[in-house]
Parts: structure tokens; sequence; C-alpha cells
């Protein structure tokens, strides 16, 4: 997700009105537990502020919650809460900026144990309420040192009984390689209903392994087992697309691989995993029928795969409401678009999505996407990942957007 820039360019803006501007940061900022606490983590580089960028968001009453990645070292909490009451953040004026609360705990944070939570890009929340962190665990793998001491595991937290953990489990090396692996995205397929025991995860990896690349991971609760699904051709970065996009006026290098999925809707009996490269214009998608259940070799999975076409710039995150609308970012046009289920059942194509908002200052590199499944908007993280490093603390870098679609989440009905 790094790379160079050049070229600025002017962007024409569109939707603004429809966007609420709920929270927003220069810089990213905990509460700490002390100022000397704070002081003592600057100083021994615990803390490294432009190195803290937020790339995750999950609504779950009255807390949102946020994910910091630890792609370089300075991240001193990677998983993280702040208060969140719709009616009072949606006021017109100026965004909130809280600082993040650690969650579940400052303990929980601790670089180096593996039985702590070490990298958090994305998380998500049933209809139970239980959070399924997705832990990287290899660190600082943006530098030429990364720290691979701890394995990837998925760890299960009960935001209805005190965040207590349920369930931990560890991806075995031959499914998520422990010294290679960037388990990216997860969403949680919910169709089988009953009392969750039996439900799973598909997971986006973007890095996988040497010479093969991306793949789909995916775990299934009711066996505690975990099994990888990958192709060749629709998993990995294009040449062409991989250095092409200009993000808030820079050109940014994409030479990354499946990055994000979204699941189709519980109406539509989850049938569907969308997914697509970040160094990609194509959208695909894979039958979970096949997901769900091995397959016995890889060309049974390329013959799965489904190209639903090209998009008009690469994206991001992306994520389905439950009226089965796919939403999507639009990096090359700081936007973001959605693709409604009856164009996509009736042989549309993702390039004519309707483009829902541009925004030039706002909507540089929209990288995930939330739900308030109570009030009905979709969260709209910005993060500005094009300049990563290069952060101007007195502009806004992040920014969590709101917009009304009466829907709610892919696990929910309508």
């Amino acid at each position: 997700m790094t790379g160079c820039w050049i070229n600025w360019v002017e962007t024409a803006d569109l939707g603004n009105s429809s966007l609420r501007e709920l929270y927003s940061w220069r810089v990213v900022d905990y509460e700490w537990p002390s100022n000397e606490a704070k002081d003592a983590a600057l100083a021994q580089g615990d803390y490294i502020p432009k190195n803290n960028i937020i790339a995750g968001i999950r609504v779950w009453g009255d807390s949102m919650y946020i994910s910091v990645p630890r792609w370089l070292p300075g991240v001193p909490s990677t998983l993280n809460w702040v208060p969140y009451n719709f009616s009072e953040v949606s006021k017109v004026g100026e965004p909130l900026s809280p600082p993040l609360n650690p969650f579940p705990s400052w303990e929980m944070q601790e670089v180096g144990n593996c039985s702590a939570i070490q990298f958090v890009q994305s998380m998500e929340i049933d209809p139970l309420g239980r959070m399924w962190v997705l832990d990287v665990g290899r660190r600082n793998f943006f530098t030429d040192t990364p720290d691979n001491r701890c394995p990837p595991k998925l760890v299960l937290l009960d935001l209805k009984q005190d965040n207590r953990m349920l369930h931990t489990f560890v991806f075995p090396d031959d499914v998520a390689s422990h010294t290679h692996s960037f388990l990216n995205d997860l969403v949680i397929d919910v169709s089988s209903r009953g009392d969750g025991s039996d439900w799973y995860a598909y997971v986006s990896d973007t890095h996988g392994y040497p010479g093969t690349g991306g793949g789909i991971v995916v775990y299934h609760l009711g066996t505690d087992r975990a099994w990888r699904v990958s192709d060749r051709a629709s998993m990995n970065y294009e040449d062409g697309a991989a250095s092409k996009a200009i993000v808030g006026g820079k050109v940014a290098m994409m030479m990354a691989n499946v990055d994000g999925i979204g699941l189709s809707s519980l109406a539509e009996g989850a049938d569907k995993l969308f997914y697509a490269p970040l160094g990609s214009f194509n959208l695909y998608s894979l039958p979970t029928s096949l997901l769900r259940n091995p397959p016995a070799n890889s060309s049974e999975v390329s013959r799965a795969v489904v190209n639903l076409g090209r998009r008009t710039s690469q994206g991001d995150g992306m994520a389905v409401d439950s009226t089965g609308t796919l939403y999507f970012g639009l990096l090359n046009q700081d936007g973001f678009a959605r693709w409604p289920r009856e164009a996509r059942v009736t042989e549309g194509n993702p390039s004519d999505a309707e483009v829902l908002a541009v925004d030039s200052v706002r909507l540089q590199w929209v990288d995930s996407f939330g739900f308030d499944n109570i009030n009905k908007y979709l969260v709209v993280l910005s993060n500005r990942i094009q300049i990563l490093q290069q952060q101007n603390t007195s502009e806004v870098n992040f920014r969590l957007l709101g917009y009304k679609i009466n829907a709610r989440s892919y696990m929910y009905p309508n």
C-alpha cells in the first residue's frame, strides 16, 4: 500500500451534501494511563505518531471499534474503541476527534506476547454480539526487518459478556504462512442461522506464499478448522493496474493481491463471496458452496471463479448491505460507488455502478466500510494511505463519514 507519488490533479466534488462527517483526526492518539506513560512511549519509540493509521471500523451499540495496523513500529494499541452516539456525532459542526481507548485492554496490546493481540487490520461483529478479531500476528512488514514471532490467529470476544474471550484459533502454517501472510479483511457467513456455532469466516490473504501470491482463507467455527482457496488469475495483482491510481492528486503504487472482500446478503443465502486485488480493476466472485467444502484442486476453483467485469478504478475495501447492494471505493476518483443487487443479477457491469460521492479532500483513499445497523447508515473510512508516513498534522488525515442507506449489514434481514 505504499509507493511513490507525483502529478497533482484537480478532482470535482460530488454528493458532499449526503455525507455526514462523524469523526476526524489529524493524528491518532490514545487514552493513556498517565501523561508519564505517554512520554515514556514516545521516548522509547513505542509510540511514533506518524506510523499510526486508522484502517478498520465497526459499530456495535454505543461504541465504534477502530483498528490501527502494526505495519510499522510505534503503534501502542492495534484494536481500540471510541464512544458512539449517532445523534451527537452526526450534528452539523466540527467533527469529534476523540483519543482511542485500547480494546479490550492495554494488557491485550502487548507487543511480542503471542497470547495478546499483535496486529489487527480488520474485525467483524456478528448479530450475536461476538467480535471476530483477525490478528495478523506478523508485525512491521512494511520495514526491512519484519517481526514474525507470532502466528496469525482469529480471536472471538463476547461484547455482551464483558468482552470475555470465547475462543482463539491459530491458523496452521500451510493455511496462512507464519512468515509471509497478511490476513487483510474478513466477512462472516451466518446463513446457517441457529445459535451461531456453525458459522464461517472468509478471509483475504494479501501476501500469501512466495511464488503463489494471495488467497482466501476459510474458517469453520463448527469444526474449528481452516483451509485455503487460491486462484492465481483472479487473486493476484495485474501489472497494468498496479501503478495507475491517482489518489488525492498523487500517483499510488498498489502491487498488492486480493484485498477487499464482501459477502452477498442473508436474503440471497450468502451465496457469493466478492473480492478484488488492490492492484486490479476487475471484480470477481466465488460461490460460497464451494468455499464451505474444501475443493479437490485449484482447477476446480478456477472454473468456479466469475469475472464480474471491470470497475472504473481500483478499490480497497468493499461491503454488502442487507438489500444485496455492493459498495466499493474508487481510489482513482477519490470516492465510492454502489452496485445494487438488481444490476448485479441482470448481467450488469461494475463500471455501471452508481457513484455516490466524490470528494478530493475528504475521500482520499476510501479504505473500509462499516454499518450503523440501528440508524441504517453506511460508515465510510478514508485514511490517505497514499501519503503514509508523510502526514501533515496540520491537516485532517483520517475521516469517518456517514451515508444514509436505509439498510443494515449483509448479516441481517433488511
